[in-house]
C-alpha cells in the first residue's frame, strides 16, 4: 500500500476525555492525588488549567513521603502548596493536610499565615489540620478568620481561643484529636458554634467537666481519660447518638445527666478490669428517666461474672423498651475453671422487649454462669427477637467439651417469647 494512501484517521485526533461531562472530569480529578491532578495540565490545552477549579486540595501522608529523600524538604514542600494555591482559580471549598515527624517537612506559623487567608477567601468549608510533633505546638489564631466553615478537623495542637473569637456559626461537623485546650478553651469552642450537630473528641486533654451548651448536638462521640470528673448534657436536648469510651479505668460518679430522647449508647473502656461498677457511672435514677427511647444499646466492660453487674443490666433492659438492637462486652479475664457464685436467679416479667430483635453478648473465657442467666431472662422476655449470639472468644486454654456440650444443650432448652429466635453459640 502506497505510504500517500495511509492518512491518518480523523478519529486519531478526538480527545475524547475533554469532551467528558463536567461532572465527569470533575468526579476524575478529584479522585487523582494532588500531583497526578496538576500533572493533566500536560493532557491537551483544554486540560491545561481544569486542575485550578478542583474544589478540593488535599496534602495526605503520601504527599510527603515523594520528599523525605530530600536533607530538607520544607523550602521545596511549602513552595508546592504556596505555587498550588496561588495558581487555584475557583472556589476552595476542602483543604487536608497532614503532617508527621517522620518527614523533613515542619509546618510552621508563617505557613498557615500564608495559606489560611488564602483558603478563607475561597470560601473554605472543610479544613482538617493534622499534625504530630511538628514543632507548632499552638493552633494560630488566623485559623479562626475561616468564617464559613462546616467542617473542622484539627489533630495534634495546643487550643486557646482568641478574645475577639465570634464563633463558627455555619460549623456543623467538629473532630478533635490529641488536642490541648487550654483553660476555657473547648467551652469557648463549642458554646461558638451554634449548629453544631456532630463532635467527635478524642485523646484530648485540658478539661475535666463536659457541660456546655449545644442545642443542635445530635452525635457525640468523647474518648476521655481519667481526668474527665463528670458529663452533664442537659444542654444537649437533640442528642440522639451518644459513644463514651474511657481510655483509662472508670471514674465513679462520672455521668450526671443525659438527654431524653437518645436513641443510639454506647460506653465501654479500653482497660480491661475497671473497679468501678456501671451502677456507680450511670445510676439507675438516670436510666430510668433517660433510655426510654433507645433502639440501640452498647456496654463493654462489663462484669458479667459478677451478680450485682447482671441485676443492673437487666434492670437497665427494663427501662429500654424500644430497644432493638443490643450488644454486651464482657473484656475480664476470670479463671474458666474457678467456681463461680450462684447463677442469678432472674425474674422474667411480663415479655418487657417487644422490640428487641437482635442480641450479641460477647465474653473472653469467663465464668460464664451469670451470662447464662442473662441470656435466659433476653430470650423470656423478647417477643420479637431474630438472633441472638453467644461469643465466647478463648485464650491459650481450650474450654472442656463436655462444658460447651452442657452450654449447648442450656442454650437450646431455654424458654423463648420468640418462636423465630435463633440462638448461635460461637467459641
Amino acid at each position: 500500500m502506497s505510504l500517500l494512501n495511509n492518512k491518518p484517521n480523523e478519529e486519531d485526533h478526538i480527545d475524547r476525555i475533554s469532551d467528558l461531562p463536567s461532572n465527569v472530569i470533575d468526579g476524575i480529578l478529584q479522585n487523582l492525588d494532588i500531583r497526578d491532578q496538576v500533572r493533566t495540565c500536560i493532557l491537551s490545552t483544554k486540560w491545561r488549567y481544569m486542575w485550578t477549579y478542583v474544589p478540593q486540595l488535599v496534602f495526605p501522608a503520601s504527599f510527603f513521603e515523594s520528599y523525605e529523600h530530600l536533607d530538607d524538604s520544607s523550602p521545596i514542600v511549602s513552595e508546592i502548596i504556596t505555587d498550588v494555591l496561588m495558581r487555584h482559580n475557583g472556589p476552595i471549598y476542602k483543604f487536608f493536610l497532614l503532617i508527621v515527624p517522620d518527614f523533613n517537612f515542619k509546618i510552621t506559623v508563617e505557613h498557615l499565615d500564608m495559606w489560611v487567608p488564602l483558603l478563607s477567601r475561597r470560601g473554605i468549608k472543610h479544613l482538617e489540620l493534622v499534625g504530630y510533633e511538628t514543632g507548632l505546638s499552638h493552633l494560630p489564631y488566623i485559623v479562626f478568620s475561616c468564617k464559613e466553615l462546616t467542617k473542622f478537623k484539627l489533630g495534634g495542637f495546643n487550643l486557646s481561643i482568641p478574645p475577639n473569637f465570634s464563633g463558627f456559626k455555619r460549623l456543623l461537623n467538629l473532630n478533635l484529636y490529641n488536642v490541648t485546650f487550654e483553660s476555657g478553651a473547648l467551652e469557648s469552642l463549642i458554646s461558638g458554634c451554634p449548629l453544631l450537630e456532630k463532635i467527635s473528641i478524642e485523646d484530648c486533654n485540658g478539661f475535666e467537666y463536659f457541660d456546655f451548651s449545644a442545642p443542635s448536638l445530635k452525635v457525640l462521640l468523647l474518648y476521655f481519660d481519667e481526668d474527665v470528673k463528670s458529663i452533664c448534657l442537659k444542654k444537649a436536648n437533640n442528642l440522639i447518638d451518644l459513644r463514651l469510651i474511657a481510655m483509662d479505668c472508670w471514674v465513679s460518679g462520672l455521668i450526671k445527666s443525659l438527654p431524653k430522647n437518645m436513641q443510639r449508647f454506647s460506653i465501654g473502656s479500653y482497660v480491661l478490669t475497671n473497679k468501678i461498677p456501671y451502677a456507680d457511672i450511670i445510676p439507675l435514677t438516670l436510666v430510668k428517666s433517660s433510655f426510654n427511647s433507645i433502639k440501640y444499646l452498647e456496654l463493654g466492660a462489663v462484669k458479667l461474672n459478677e451478680r450485682k453487674e447482671i441485676l443492673y443490666i437487666v434492670n437497665v433492659l427494663k427501662s429500654a423498651p424500644r430497644l432493638v438492637e443490643l450488644v454486651v462486652e464482657s473484656n475480664g479475664h476470670v479463671d474458666i475453671t474457678q467456681a463461680s457464685d450462684r447463677s442469678v436467679e432472674l425474674e422474667c416479667s411480663s415479655c418487657c422487649l417487644n422490640q428487641l430483635k437482635t442480641v450479641n453478648i460477647n465474653i473472653r473465657a469467663t465464668s460464664h454462669q451469670h451470662a447464662m442467666s442473662l441470656i435466659q431472662f433476653i430470650l423470656a422476655n423478647s417477643t420479637s427477637l431474630k438472633t441472638l449470639t453467644f461469643n465466647v472468644r478463648l485464650e491459650s486454654r481450650e474450654l472442656d467439651a463436655s462444658m460447651l456440650l452442657s452450654i449447648s444443650q442450656d442454650l437450646l432448652l431455654m424458654k423463648r417469647a420468640s418462636q423465630s429466635a435463633q440462638v448461635k453459640f460461637i467459641h
